[in-house]
């Protein structure tokens, strides 16, 4: 296959001519940074797509897949300064997925309403928020068909709950659970199993479990005892039926001891440690992944590090490593669909360094194949290879 050897300093500085003019006052140079990534038919096409934070640009990429597993970069959409979070979701009922964001130093979330064509709105919608928000996730907690999100504040040690109107508002003030340090990372799942979501929110030394009432207000309910926990999955690891975490993350200020652990469900909202496996260098930035990559009916992981880290589960609560995959330089978070529609799971992977996305395509056995490498600031620019 041809190779495009245009090195990535050139690709930066040739597409700067080219980018929209929210790179015009970008802060830090020719950092791109593209970090968190999110999937979903953002043009109706029937096939899957693929937004991206480019964090140094304060910009979201949208690449629009052809549903074989090739991307094509449509554009940018400006969000506000040093975006982190970012989830994907109808938030005004219109049929249209939209885009929230949240903005490190921007302090709020910000909401880009779709148009069903691949196109957003640029702030459309704008929350404050607190303390730095790093994560967002959308989901509906009050059980009203309209979604809702949750927001953290790692520098306050707080996470917002804003309650969606259904029309892309949301009802302020935000309730607000407090008592984190240095929170990261948050999900939703509903652990009890009660019908309601609850929430798992690492802390500097600890993930910590927020059991929902279905109102929208959460409980603490539970606190796991980690070190520097940064990345959180949620699935039946185990097959009993019961949820299960997976949490990610490093030592003490320290690239040198990182870690993936295995934590078991009871089925209320409580959770013992099954496994822990200690990993290689590397710096642990982004979100894991979580789904059945070789079709054995246990549930699989796939983890940024310096590569794509692939763990096969046994079914107990246990993972086995598999082959990792090379993806580009300084991967940072990875996601799971399929595609390309052939009914295996796929892998899409953000690396900060090279300023591109990487996708792999599944066969269904737990291996991947390198599909396509597509550059989140223009479309024929691509690292040396």
């Amino acid at each position: 296959m041809k190779t495009n050897k245009l090195s990535a300093f050139a690709c930066l500085l040739l597409c700067a001519a080219f980018l929209p003019s929210a790179f015009a006052n970008h802060r830090t140079g020719t950092l791109a940074l593209p970090e968190v990534l999110a999937s979903g038919d953002l043009n109706e096409d029937g096939n899957l797509d693929i937004a991206v934070n480019v964090t140094g640009f304060d910009v979201v990429a949208i690449l629009l897949g052809d549903g074989l597993g090739q991307f094509t970069l449509k554009g940018h959409v400006a969000s506000d300064t040093l975006p982190k979070g970012l989830a994907i979701g109808d938030m005004d009922r219109d049929g249209h997925l939209d885009l929230v964001q949240a903005n490190n130093w921007g302090y709020n979330v910000v909401l880009h309403l779709g148009d069903g064509l691949g196109g957003f709105g640029e702030r459309d919608t704008v929350v404050n928020a607190e303390g730095g928000p790093n994560r967002v996730i959308v989901a509906d907690f009050n059980k009203d068909r309209k979604l809702d999100m949750a927001v953290d504040g790692p520098d306050e040690g707080v996470v917002l709950i804003y309650l969606g109107d259904g029309k892309g508002g949301f009802e302020v003030p935000a309730e607000e659970i407090e008592g984190f340090h240095n929170n990261r990372e948050l999900i939703t799942a509903d652990f009890d199993g009660d019908n309601n979501l609850d929430l798992a929110v690492t802390s500097s030394s600890n993930v910590q479990i927020y059991l929902g009432d279905g109102a929208g207000s959460f409980a603490f309910h539970d606190l796991l005892s980690t070190t520097d926990a940064a990345s959180l999955g949620a699935a039946d690891l185990n097959n009993d039926g019961k949820l299960d975490l997976v949490v990610g993350g490093t030592g003490p200020r320290s690239e040198t001891k990182n870690y993936i652990s295995t934590y078991l469900g009871d089925g209320t909202g409580s959770f013992v440690l099954q496994q822990t496996t200690n990993l290689a260098k590397g710096d642990v930035r982004g979100e894991l992944a979580v789904a059945d990559f070789n079709e054995d009916g246990n549930l699989d992981v796939a983890f940024p590090l310096v590569n794509i880290l692939l763990y096969l589960g046994d079914g107990t609560g246990n993972l086995v490593a598999s082959t990792p995959l090379k993806a580009g330089d300084q991967p940072h978070t990875v996601v799971a669909a399929d595609f390309n529609k052939d009914g295996h799971q796929d892998l899409a992977d953000t690396n900060r360094a090279d300023a591109t996305v990487s996708v792999f395509l599944g066969d269904g056995s737990g291996k991947f194949t390198l599909s396509a490498t597509v550059s989140v600031l223009c479309p024929t620019c691509l690292p040396e290879q």
